[in-house]
């Protein structure tokens, strides 16, 4: 009967890990990001069973002349220099601009969110991940909303398009439109249907504000987008 106890214990954990990291993946899985949600399900629900494993799968070991536990946090606190390896390789590098960063502490807190499921700690389980929810959500709309309208600096960035034939007007709208000034515009025709277009702009808004600007377009293949220095 304590077996079974055990084993409920264990199933209700596992299930309250995949249950919770539903919710900031599914986050990252709406928003586009590399790492969606199966990839922080994953990372939750291993980080669950491997501290489940280091509570429950080694026996006390004694024998005569030494007396020995298992020592819980051992595995547990190689789940977070483990971890690292897998945000690292959301972590993408363009010129100057790094993306990526966002979506790699995500994958660090449900890695956190497994542990709290595995030992027990439901409760904190639960509030962390709510208030990843929050940060990643609402905090966001703060900073695109209102704190990207309070920059005080124009920023320089440097970027470079490729595109099809069709979607040249509504790119050189979205220059037009959406930036303070542009410099060095250009554009050149490709293999007779795409288009590559070059520019320097000047503007408050951030990286990723830009970036979403241009995601509205389908026919975009390629962008980059780097900061400026003259």
């Amino acid at each position: 009967m304590e077996n079974i106890g055990i084993n409920l214990v264990i199933l209700f954990r596992v299930l309250l890990a995949v249950a919770l990291s539903f919710i900031p993946g599914i986050e990252r899985e709406l928003t586009g990001k590399f790492a969606g949600l199966r990839t922080h399900i994953l990372v939750c629900l291993g980080a669950c069973v491997f501290t489940i494993l280091s509570i429950y799968g080694f026996e006390m070991h004694i024998t005569p002349d030494t007396i020995g536990t298992n020592d819980p946090a051992r595995i547990a606190a190689q789940i977070i220099t483990g971890i690292g390896f897998i945000g690292a390789g959301t972590v993408m590098r363009h010129g100057s601009s790094v993306f990526g960063i966002t979506t790699a502490a995500t994958l660090w807190v449900c890695a956190a969110i497994g542990m709290c499921c595995g030992c027990g700690q439901y409760v904190t389980a639960i509030i962390t991940s709510l208030a990843t929810l929050f940060v990643l959500i609402l905090i966001r709309r703060l900073e695109k909303n209102i704190l990207s309208k309070k920059r005080i600096f124009y920023t320089l960035y440097e970027i470079s398009i490729s595109a099809s034939l069709k979607d040249c007007d509504n790119i050189q709208s979205i220059f037009e439109n959406n930036f303070h000034k542009v410099f060095k515009f250009n554009k050149k025709l490709v293999n007779h249907d795409e288009l590559r277009f070059s520019a320097v702009i000047s503007t408050k808004k951030p990286l990723t504000e830009i970036n979403d600007i241009f995601r509205k377009i389908i026919g975009i293949e390629s962008i980059e987008i780097r900061e400026y220095y003259d």
